[in-house]
């Protein structure tokens, strides 16, 4: 990964250091530089801090559209990513493979090089490389259901990505990996997650941090949604209802409530008791910068298709879509609205799913899936209350719960990915063989082929 490797650790370290206000020496050993940044607690967590940055680029942007602009929910521009038609040696969509990458090293550098040089409360530093652990999980599953040859297919002897446990300062080879199998990769995730949780708070007293730094229950429904991907729903179901026990979120009355309209920009905008975990836009708006996703241009429009999805009276269409068909979500001109990452409903439905997925027709499966309808209709009656009777088999519950995931969570993120990993096409355009994204080129040339293309891009 010479494009990246050999300039992202001087390059994110620089930028560190200037957020920490401090005049540091680039000494000629990388290790010389992390002894000063990762002695003492302030440079540390500014350090973290900057690493949350590094997930917010990776996640947000391009990366957070991809799923709806390919998944038959928005509109794009880009044809040939909706048809699976790019080109490898196109540099164009690099960035989805390099920067979470960038970050996934940045996470290293805390996790491998933190014990040996703090100066500072051990349980502390336990806290800080659990959050630098989930950030790498975070890092390592956007690349996964990317770029996974059938990761979100149940093939798990499938290839999957290079895993990066390691950080560096510098390029000489050594540092190519092949790709890791599908089950390599979700393992390590897992681990990564498990070891977070254990050592994470379950409650911080700053809401502002509650919902934007790593707690938990954000690592146990990121955990979650792993497995919901890996197609095991026994532990897809364990964790999500774990989140749901801890009893800490909360289903915000309305989705205006949730989502409120943000077109004067002005102010910093409430993270509610609904959300696990968000990148807080307007609460950093200096240090975060704009999110670079551009719904409230009018760029990405709902497509026909997917708003038939809903009933007359759902307010998740019509107080979330605004007359001119742009998204009630983000509505910042400035392109500063907070980004949820993480939200209960997600959960919720999770936990739905995979029960349904296990024990088949079940009341709790139906309870979630209902509380979750419900609240999208505050303003007329709920067209209808379901009840386990209302389902004859499993799969007919599991494709009520994966309808209301695409109404609930249209617009962040999710459709291309609940669609492959369902069994669906998840747009009319896109050929089963191109439903992981190309390797970019340069990375196959710059490794002498030691990371191999994705089948479908093989010429």
């Amino acid at each position: 990964m010479k494009r990246y490797s050999c300039y992202i650790y001087a390059a994110l370290l620089l930028a560190t250091l200037g957020a920490c206000s401090r005049q540091l020496d680039l000494k000629p050993e990388g290790t010389m530089v992390e002894a000063d940044l990762l002695k003492n607690k302030q440079t540390t967590e500014s350090f973290l801090a900057d690493t949350y940055l590094q997930l917010m680029k990776s996640a947000g942007g391009n990366a957070f559209i991809f799923g709806d602009v390919t998944g038959n929910v928005a509109s794009s521009f880009d044809q040939a990513l909706v048809k699976g038609a790019v080109d490898p040696r196109d540099n164009n969509y690099d960035a989805l493979w390099s920067t979470p990458y960038a970050t996934i090293n940045q996470a290293n550098v805390i996790i491998t090089q933190l014990p040996k040089h703090a100066d500072f409360d051990a349980a502390l530093q336990q806290q800080f490389m659990a959050e630098a652990k989930f950030i790498r999980a975070f890092g390592h599953l956007l690349l996964l259901q990317l770029y996974g040859d059938g990761a979100l297919q149940n093939k798990p002897n499938n290839m999957g990505i290079p895993l990066m446990l390691q950080s560096f300062d510098g390029y000489d080879g050594s540092q190519n990996k092949a790709r890791s199998t599908n089950a390599e990769v979700y393992t390590q995730i897992l681990k990564d997650l498990d070891e977070a949780i254990a050592a994470l708070p379950e409650k911080r007293t700053d809401p502002v941090a509650q919902a934007s730094r790593a707690t938990k229950g954000a690592a146990a429904a990121l955990a979650a949604r792993v497995c919901l991907y890996r197609q095991d729903y026994a532990k897809a179901a364990v964790y999500a209802n774990s989140v749901l026990a801890a009893q800490l979120y909360n289903l915000q009355p309305s989705f205006v409530a949730l989502w409120p309209d943000n077109a004067k920009g002005n102010g910093k905008y409430p993270l509610s008791s609904e959300i696990v975990f968000a990148f807080p836009e307007s609460w950093n708006s200096t240090v975060y910068g704009n999110h670079g996703i551009y719904y409230s241009y009018g760029y990405y429009k709902p497509l026909p298709d997917f708003v038939a999805i809903y009933e007359a009276t759902d307010e998740r269409l019509t107080d979330m879509l605004t007359a001119t068909q742009q998204m009630r979500k983000f509505t910042d001109p400035k392109i500063m609205d907070n980004v949820n990452m993480v939200r209960l409903p997600e959960v919720m439905l999770t936990a739905a799913e995979a029960m349904a997925q296990t024990s088949g027709v079940n009341a709790a499966s139906v309870d979630l899936l209902n509380r979750v309808y419900a609240r999208a209709y505050t303003k007329s009656p709920v067209p209808k209350v379901y009840t386990v009777a209302d389902f004859t088999t499993k799969q007919q519950l599991v494709d009520r719960i994966l309808l209301e995931r695409k109404r609930e969570l249209a617009f962040e993120g999710f459709a291309r990915f609940d669609a492959i990993r369902s069994g669906q096409q998840p747009n009319p355009l896109l050929p089963a063989n191109k439903y992981a994204m190309p390797i970019p080129q340069r990375e196959i040339d710059i490794t002498n082929g030691l990371i191999v293309q994705n089948p479908g891009y093989v010429q």
